[in-house]
């Protein structure tokens, strides 16, 4: 995360470039994120920001819309999830760590520029008393772009016949704010930290087009998100063998879906005056018009207690409640409102560890089980004859899971890992979102047999010499109703269990530095079999085709070469190269048609350079990077198309 913090790309992008992990996204800034880690995604992988999950700090677009320079490292867990999240990951989980609070006054701020409208600042300030143990902490960012990036699309000439024309995107704009407060006392007898923060994010998207990018374009349809709450935290170590851990919090989030316009709209932007008849609203007849509020009120809690028992064994327990509430109104709707309905989902996770070290720590085993409980309750008013319509269910499950490491010298260690998983239900997936997806009250809990073999080689630590390190994964998913994503042209987006999948592959990764530094070489590769297994259901016919929508064969590479002392003896200039191949995939599932639609191989390259240097104390990096420097056209969410070439220049200081 060091370097990436001067690079223009977003946290999507960097976490893209690393082992195993394809970041897709359906546009340009703010559209929908796709993160998949061996074979899983969405849902299945889990982010946390500081251990507390994304969402509840505000992130309702995701990961991309993080700012980078809010944080300073991430931790990936692949296969097995630590029990200290308290999470229900199918298939791994994502922590983001921000930079950790100095001694005095000290901060950040970023500001960058770039192609199709695209603005972007972040600041953090921090002041810790060391005397008294204050301190507080404030960070922001706001982000804009006007997504106008050109695209082909098919439109109808005057005489009606279909023919590609390359437009600019209109209608896609974005904008996203964000501000947080932590304040407290840090490193006292009483309390290795005692803090209440505060947040409240804002975010406004327009919609152009559906899911897949087909049919009539929006010119109207906007979506609204806001998210305000608070997270009280507890730390201490008592004595030196005990840790406590206790965090609470709550979260406020509010959606709003407009679709209202008389008019139909063009690709190129024009509006047909009114085409749309007597029907309101641009995306379904079926649906009609739409200005759609929806609320949750989040409430959680984690508690995490450890026990040193002696320099071989350890023991720890996790405890995560977590209350949600969804209940929503149509303000165009007068009579029935579907949206109105109160929906309520409790979800406890438990988890208890028993860890060994021996042999000088050269072999570390953990043993660990856990508990999913969850409870789901729906309340449907219908105005009509004044009945209620009551759906309630419940789900309990076990699983469990070990991970031995064994690190034979400094130079090469092993890491085997297994868990039976259990991913419940969110809300999104079982009451829908208000705007684009339909709930599914029958999803049934994904479960999932993890397995990860890894070998890491890395050559001894030689200032003389240059260093290099090699890493391999093997990893294997057997998922019984596993939780599908299935896109439709309008909104009846929904959910479903494919009842059975696997996914098996191999990732490879490697790096190389040169003994004094200057230059450094890096890349990964990734090829994973994810297909349907079902024997029933509904995708039973489908059976040994691969997930659709899922790149199976990817890699990434960089090369990094530094000039030291340009102008005077601090300064420092970098150019860096960036570059991502995938190849071509299905759309759909590749035997429901004989012509299947696939999306064709791409390749990306990434070419900038930086200027670090530092003025009465204040360090600064000045960064001017070209994003798809071939201006390859690609495609990622569904076959939807990305940016173009982009110029991108970043200003990032220290002080």
């Amino acid at each position: 995360m060091k370097e990436a913090k001067f690079k223009t790309t977003d946290l999507g992008e960097v976490l893209a470039q690393t082992q195993g992990i394809s970041v897709r996204r359906s546009g340009g800034l703010g559209s929908r994120t796709s993160f998949s880690m061996n074979g899983l995604t969405g849902n299945q992988i889990r982010f946390f920001l500081e251990g507390i999950p994304l969402e509840y700090h505000g992130y309702t677009f995701g990961i991309s819309t993080v700012p980078v320079n809010l944080i300073d490292r991430v931790d990936v867990y692949k296969g097995v999830v630590p029990i200290e999240f308290g999470a229900d990951a199918l298939g791994g989980a994502v922590n983001l760590i921000t930079p950790k609070i100095k001694s005095g006054f000290s901060g950040s701020f970023s500001a960058q520029a770039g192609s199709f409208g695209t603005y972007r600042t972040s600041l953090i300030l921090t002041n810790y008393n060391k005397k008294t143990g204050f301190f507080i902490k404030g960070s922001g960012f706001y982000d804009t772009s006007q997504n106008d990036y050109k695209v082909d699309v098919d439109v109808a000439d005057n005489a009606g016949k279909i023919k590609k024309v390359t437009v600019p995107r209109f209608h896609d704009a974005y904008d996203g704010f964000g501000v947080q407060l932590i304040t407290g006392v840090k490193d006292r007898i009483w309390a290795k930290e005692l803090s209440i923060e505060g947040f409240y994010t804002d975010y406004t998207k327009e919609i152009q087009h559906n899911q897949l990018m087909v049919g009539v374009p929006y010119g109207e349809v906007m979506t609204y998100r806001k998210s305000a709450g608070s997270v009280l935290t507890y730390r201490n170590d008592f004595g030196e063998n005990f840790k406590l851990d206790i965090i609470s919090g709550y979260n406020y989030r509010e959606r709003q879906f407009t679709d209202v316009s008389d008019f139909v709209y063009n690709w190129y932007g024009e509006r047909i005056e009114g085409s749309a008849g007597n029907v309101s609203g641009e995306i379904s007849e079926s649906t009609g018009p739409s200005d759609t509020y929806t609320w949750n009120n989040d409430v959680f809690s984690r508690l995490k207690a450890s026990w040193k028992i002696n320099n071989k064994y350890a023991v720890s327990f996790t405890s995560a409640p977590t209350y949600s509430k969804q209940t929503g109104d149509d303000r165009l709707i007068n009579g029935y409102d579907p949206a109105s309905a109160v929906r309520e989902l409790f979800t406890w996770i438990n988890g208890a560890d028993f860890k060994i070290n021996a042999f000088d720590e050269k072999l570390e085993n953990l043993l660990f089980v856990k508990n999913y409980l969850q409870q789901v309750n729906s309340e449907e008013k219908i105005p009509s004859n004044n009945s209620v319509i009551k759906e309630n269910r419940s789900a309990n499950y076990f699983g469990l899971g070990n991970g031995f490491r064994f690190k034979f010298n400094e130079q090469f260690s092993t890491r085997l890992t297994y868990e039976y998983a259990t991913r419940l239900p969110q809300t999104d997936e079982l009451f829908g979102d208000g705007q684009f997806i339909q709930g599914n009250m029958n999803l049934k809990p994904e479960r999932s047999h993890n397995a990860n073999f890894e070998l890491f080689f890395k050559s001894k630590t030689n200032y003389e010499r240059s260093s290099w390190q090699v890493q391999t994964n093997v990893f294997l998913r057997k998922i019984d109703n596993q939780i599908l994503f299935v896109p439709s042209v309008d909104r009846n987006n929904i959910y479903q269990n494919v009842f059975a999948a696997t996914s098996k592959g191999i990732e490879v990764s490697g790096s190389w530095t040169s003994k004094n530094g200057n230059l450094s070489f890096h890349a990964n590769s990734t090829y994973q079999h994810f297909y349907n297994d079902s024997n029933e259901g509904i995708f039973a016919a489908y059976k040994g085709d691969r997930v659709p929508n899922q790149p199976y064969f990817f890699a990434n590479g960089g090369a990094n070469y530094s000039f030291n002392n340009i102008i005077g003896k601090s300064d420092k200039l970098s150019l860096f190269l960036d570059a991502r191949y995938v190849y071509e995939f299905f759309r759909s599932w590749e035997s429901a048609s004989t012509n299947p639609f696939v999306i064709p191989s791409q390749q990306i390259f990434d070419f900038g350079t930086t200027y670090h240097n530092s003025l009465n104390g204040l360090k600064y990096a000045i960064t001017a990077e070209i994003q798809n420097l071939s201006n390859e056209k690609n495609y990622d969410f569904f076959g939807v198309q990305k940016p173009g070439r982009s110029f991108n220049i970043k200003l990032v200081t220290q002080f």
